[in-house]
């Protein structure tokens, strides 16, 4: 035991160095081998961990943003209402009624050859919704099957509604339409909408589109005028005066008069249907 003290006191400095040393060039070694495999003791190794692709950012949904490209804003001062209509459509105001169609075809009410759907005041005067909508059935369509009748809600009012079937061959066959007809300010506003029996579907959706952004804006400045003549048989009665426009057909302006293509191409001297011009003022013959 003495030795074993006598040992440790001479050279007891020396192996707790040594030991040191050992310990030093362990941990060095330790180091070393992690760097050379790859491999981090201890902790979790960022290289084996699979981290997802990046999302393009092209690729994100952004569900709930509003296109304002998809239509357009209409505003007729004259008529006393505001619309949208879709954007790739087509729009033709046509004095007392506005068009809305996705080609040309639909433009003109008395021509029909593709989907169409116009908006106006009837001519006439007509105010009850219910002889408007009798009466735009038997223009459209004087043949028609009627489908249902009813109501609908259009802007702030409660319009009367028809739906109804025919066979045109300019628009493919079966046809379906519906007209719905109002009052405001002691003025009728009727709304038709037409389009191929097959495709009615389909369009159903951009026509209540429209119907559903309808706003009465104001009261009416174009008012139809009265044709009617005086009861006395010495006055003479404004005629009326209606000025062609684009897309314009004599059978179109015969009809929203209520008078026959004959009389109106004899009152304004017309030989030729086909010869009419925008602009042109035509005088439309009184009804007695």
């Amino acid at each position: 035991m003495n030795s074993f003290r006598r040992f440790f006191q001479r050279f007891g400095s020396v192996v707790i160095t040594v030991l040191l040393l050992i310990l030093t060039f362990a941990g060095i070694g330790f180091v070393a081998l992690s760097v050379v495999t790859g491999t981090s003791f201890g902790a979790t190794s960022q290289s084996n961990i699979e981290l997802p692709p990046p999302i393009p950012l092209e690729s994100v949904s952004r569900i709930g943003t509003p296109d304002p490209s998809a239509s357009i804003a209409f505003k007729d001062a004259a008529l006393g209402f505001s619309l949208e209509y879709p954007r790739d459509w087509q729009v033709n105001e046509r004095g007392l009624s506005v068009v809305f169609a996705p080609s040309a075809g639909g433009l003109d009410p008395s021509n029909l050859t593709d989907t169409s759907m116009w908006i106006g005041i009837p001519a006439d005067n007509t105010v009850e919704p219910a002889n408007l909508l009798t009466h735009l059935q038997y223009t459209l369509a004087p043949n028609s099957t009627t489908v249902s009748r009813g109501t609908i809600a259009i802007g702030d009012r409660v319009w009367r509604s028809t739906e109804f079937s025919f066979e045109d061959e300019d628009l493919g066959g079966p046809v379906t339409a519906k007209i719905a007809a109002t009052t405001k300010d002691e003025v009728g506003y009727y709304v038709v909408s037409v389009a191929p029996s097959p495709e009615w579907a389909g369009n159903q959706t951009f026509f209540d589109e429209i119907l559903d952004s309808f706003e009465f804006t104001a009261e009416a400045v174009l008012r139809p005028t009265d044709a009617t003549p005086p009861p006395t048989p010495t006055a003479t009665p404004t005629p009326v005066v209606y000025v062609v426009q684009s897309g314009d057909s004599l059978g179109y302006i015969a009809s929203i008069y209520g008078v026959t293509v004959e009389a109106l191409s004899i009152r304004n001297g017309i030989d030729d249907p086909r010869s009419l011009q925008v602009g042109t003022r035509l005088i439309i013959p009184l009804k007695r």
